[in-house]
């Protein structure tokens, strides 16, 4: 009990911290996640060695099932708050990043892991698999709240917001793949991957989210046609129904996280409420209960032993992933990415795809079903260094963005 107790004072003090400093913290060079990573660091058994996740219970399920509970709820909130109008404007790039540019990502970074870290093809395949995903939470304090409207253009919120919305649920037909390499003969590999990964878990979880999506927004709207409620927040329905959404779809044996996007990105189109709560309010108020505390459990379970061990070469993989994995990917697909995007526009976008809670969740995956720790060391430092780095950058960039955006007049939406 003492470590629940100590938990829970940790994780409610950084959550009013954040919460007090709201305002002044989005304009520095230190981001929310940043912070919650810290004080993780601090409490945990490489600062003052007040909380042990250990002692939790099996590290492994513990991070993986905080992960995944936290981006049910960070999924939903990026879901909602997608403009309707922005579907139809991006939905040819927002494509391309969500095809070509994830694939490129993805080898580019196995590249660079296998070159680095010297481990065979199929693990470094798995590795960056891991890290290929735009992370919803991490983006969400970059693209969402006052500062971020003030600095930026819809288009480039919404386009950053529904890349990382959707590709948390298709990197899993990334991770399976090689996880699936790394247990079974190549052939039942294939077959258990293309059957029980990409039919049953990605096509069956489309299905679950869309229905139960589709289904909640017509019980919302009946509801209240017909007096049933008699006050409806929009925020604490929605939370409810992605914990739907990811129970039904964990049974299912489906890709859950897909599913909960789906959910509420239906949801968010088959509904006209006038009332609906605009998008700060709501990805704030997710972000500050739900997602801080798990970058507090990420800060205490980082493996900094591991990583001195492992060294130099640890450091420079996860400062090349950082560099190369993103940007010149975006360079080489630019023709295909332009139209409503203009070329500063491809240039941010091509900068902030921030790797974090997506990716604990599929290390956390990896690491139990392998019980290889190398995933989980060297997943562990790239989103670290990304949650530094990105997070360092997220308001001079933001800055820089806005600042060469009205000298060139662009004034468009």
């Amino acid at each position: 009990m003492e470590q629940l107790d100590i938990a829970l004072a940790c994780i409610g003090l950084t959550v009013i911290l954040v919460g007090l400093l709201s305002a002044a913290i989005k304009k520095s060079l230190v981001q929310e996640p940043m912070i919650a990573v810290f004080v993780g660091i601090a409490v945990g058994p490489f600062g003052l060695g007040w909380l042990d996740i250990g002692r939790w219970g099996e590290e492994t399920a513990v991070l993986e099932q905080a992960a995944r509970l936290t981006l049910a709820i960070g999924l939903m909130g990026v879901a909602l708050r997608i403009d309707k109008k922005s579907v139809q404007n991006l939905w040819r790039p927002v494509t391309v990043l969500l095809t070509l540019a994830m694939l490129g990502m993805w080898l580019i970074s196995a590249a660079l892991v296998a070159w680095c870290l010297a481990v065979p093809f199929w693990l470094a395949l798995l590795i960056a698999a891991v890290v290929t995903p735009t992370d919803p939470v991490v983006a969400s304090s970059i693209v969402s709240g006052p500062f971020a409207i003030k600095h930026l253009p819809l288009r480039v919120r919404d386009a950053i917001s529904l890349e990382s919305g959707a590709n948390d649920g298709l990197a899993y037909i990334f991770v399976m793949l090689p996880m699936l390499m790394l247990q079974h003969p190549v052939s039942e590999a294939w077959e258990r991957w293309l059957v029980h990964s990409l039919l049953i878990g990605v096509v069956s979880a489309a299905i679950i989210g869309i229905v139960i999506g589709y289904a909640a927004a017509k019980a919302i709207a009946y509801a209240e046609q017909r007096g049933l409620v008699e006050q409806q927040s929009l925020l604490g329905y929605t939370v409810a129904f992605s914990l739907v959404t990811l129970g039904a779809a964990e049974l299912m044996g489906a890709d859950a996280l897909l599913s909960v996007f789906l959910s509420g990105f239906v949801f968010n189109l088959a509904t006209d409420r006038q009332d609906k709560q605009n998008e700060e309010n709501i990805q704030e108020a997710v972000a500050k209960l739900f997602t801080l505390p798990m970058f507090v459990i990420f800060g205490i379970a980082l493996p900094i032993g591991a990583w001195l061990d492992l060294g130099w070469p640890l450091l420079i993989a996860a400062i090349y992933i950082l560099l190369l994995r993103r940007p010149p990917v975006l360079l080489i697909f630019y023709p295909l990415l332009r139209r409503p995007l203009k070329g500063m526009d491809i240039a941010y976008i091509g900068w902030f795809g921030p790797i974090g809670v997506a990716a604990i969740y599929y290390a956390s995956l990896a690491r139990s079903q392998l019980h290889d720790p190398l995933v989980w060391y060297a997943a562990s430092a790239i989103i670290f260094a990304s949650i530094m780095l990105h997070g360092m950058t997220a308001a001079p960039f933001t800055r820089g963005y806005a600042r060469h955006r009205f000298r060139r007049g662009d004034l468009l939406p």
